[in-house]
C-alpha cells in the first residue's frame, strides 16, 4: 500500500535550530549539518558522518528526502540507499541500509539470474554460499574496494542484462555496468534505487529552502585531527626503512612511510584487551589475496570467517587484512589482527612488498 509521510513540520523544527555546532568526533572536525543545493535537503549529524566516512556521493547519491519516522524507525532517503537509525544497535551498526535490492527483487526468485548456482571460488569470482551467486572480475573488484559486505550486501543474482545494460543485484544496491566510462572510475555505478523505493513508497520529497548559518556541502569543511594529522615519524621510528608500516594501538591508526615520508593513513582496529596485538618490530612474511579465518571459543566468541581480503602475515597468525564485517575503526574489536577498511587493505596490499617491515608500538 502506497503511504504518503509528512515531514513538513520535522523539516521545519529542524530549521528553526539555527546554525550547526562542530563535530569533533576523533577523526575530523567540520559542521553537524549541511545542505545540498543540488536537492533541496539538509543532512546532519550520525546520518551526515555515516554517509561522509562511507563512500558518500558516489555510493549513496544525494539525499531526497529530510530525516522522518517511517514504522517507528528514524529514515532518509537518498538517490542511491535509505538510511535507517538504530539507536540501541553496537558503536558502528547504529546507521544500517535498508535492504533495497532484495527488497525489489523478491519477487524474481524464480527467474533465471536469481536462481542459485553450483559454482566454486577462483581467480575471476567469488562464490557465496549463503546465496549461491557469484561475484567476477569488474564487479568485484568495485565491491572490495569501495564496502563489500557491509555496505552492500550478498550477491542476489548474476550478472545479466537487464534494459540494454548488463548489471547485478546486492541485498542493498544494484550495480550497473557502463562501458562507456571505460578507464574511468564510473564504469561501475550504482542504479537509484532509493529514488525508486521513496516514488514506490510515496514519501514526501518537497525541497527545502537554505539556511543561513548551514553551509552547503563541500568536502573542505572537514578538517583532520588527532592521528590523522601526523605527517612526521616519532623519535625511535625506522626511517631508515625504504618501506616501513607503523601500527599505532594508542590511536587505533595505520600509516605506510618511505623513510621519512607519510604516504598513507587509516584508522584501524587491532586487538581487543583479552587477545592484545602484539607490540614489536616484525616483517610481512606472507600475502594471500584471501584467506579463512577461523578462531575464538565455541559458544563464546568463535568466528568462521571465508573470504577475508588482503592478508599479510607479520607474526605467527597475527596478519593486517581487510575487514568485511564491522565498520568500527579506530576502536579495538579483533582477536589481535590489524582490521583495515576495505579500500585501505586494498591499497596496503599493492604497496607493501613481502618483507616490509611492520612496527607496532603503543
Amino acid at each position: 500500500m502506497r503511504h504518503r509521510v509528512l515531514v513538513t513540520v520535522f523539516a521545519l523544527i529542524l530549521l528553526a535550530l539555527g546554525a550547526p555546532e562542530l563535530a569533533q568526533a576523533g577523526h575530523d572536525m567540520g559542521p553537524t549539518r549541511v545542505y545540498f543545493p543540488e536537492t533541496g535537503h539538509y543532512l546532519s549529524y550520525g546520518f551526515l558522518d555515516y554517509w561522509r566516512h562511507n563512500g558518500g556521493l558516489a555510493i549513496f547519491g544525494y539525499p531526497i528526502t529530510e530525516e522522518f519516522t517511517e514504522n517507528g524507525d528514524t529514515v532518509q532517503y537518498f538517490e542511491r540507499a535509505v538510511f535507517e537509525w538504530h539507536p540501541d544497535a553496537p558503536d558502528g551498526w547504529k546507521v544500517q541500509l535498508r535492504r533495497l535490492g532484495a527488497d525489489l527483487t523478491a519477487s524474481r526468485s524464480d527467474t533465471l539470474p536469481f536462481q542459485r548456482v553450483e559454482a566454486a571460488s577462483d581467480a575471476n569470482c567469488t562464490f557465496f554460499q549463503e546465496t549461491g551467486h557469484r561475484l567476477c572480475n569488474g564487479f568485484r573488484a568495485y565491491w572490495e574496494q569501495r564496502g563489500g559486505l557491509r555496505i552492500f550486501g550478498y550477491p542476489m543474482s548474476e550478472e545479466f542484462v537487464e534494459n540494454g545494460r548488463t548489471v547485478q543485484y546486492f541485498e542493498r544496491t544494484r550495480f550497473e555496468y557502463h562501458p562507456e566510462h571505460a578507464g574511468t572510475p564510473y564504469v561501475v555505478q550504482l542504479g537509484h534505487l532509493g529514488t525508486l523505493a521513496a516514488e514506490r513508497a510515496g514519501v514526501d520529497g518537497t525541497p527545502l529552502p537554505p539556511t543561513a548559518g548551514v553551509p552547503n556541502y563541500d568536502p573542505g569543511l572537514w578538517q583532520p585531527l588527532g592521528p590523522a594529522g601526523v605527517t612526521t615519524p616519532i623519535a625511535g621510528a625506522p626511517v631508515q626503512e625504504p618501506k616501513w608500516i607503523e601500527v599505532d594501538l594508542s590511536d587505533q591508526y595505520l600509516r605506510a612511510w618511505e623513510h621519512d615520508r607519510l604516504v598513507f593513513g587509516t584508522y584501524v582496529s587491532t586487538g581487543l584487551p583479552r587477545y592484545p596485538t602484539p607490540p614489536g618490530t616484525y616483517r610481512i612474511y606472507a600475502k594471500l589475496r584471501y584467506e579463512r579465518m577461523r578462531g575464538g571459543t565455541p559458544g563464546i566468541d568463535y568466528y568462521d570467517l571465508p573470504n577475508v581480503p588482503h592478508t599479510m602475515y607479520f607474526y605467527r597468525g597475527y596478519a593486517i587484512h581487510g575487514a568485511y564485517w564491522h565498520n568500527n575503526f579506530g576502536r579495538v574489536m579483533s582477536h589481535g589482527c590489524v582490521n583495515l577498511p576495505l579500500g585501505a587493505a586494498e591499497w596496503m596490499y599493492n604497496w607493501a612488498p613481502i618483507g616490509t617491515l611492520v612496527w607496532i608500538h603503543p
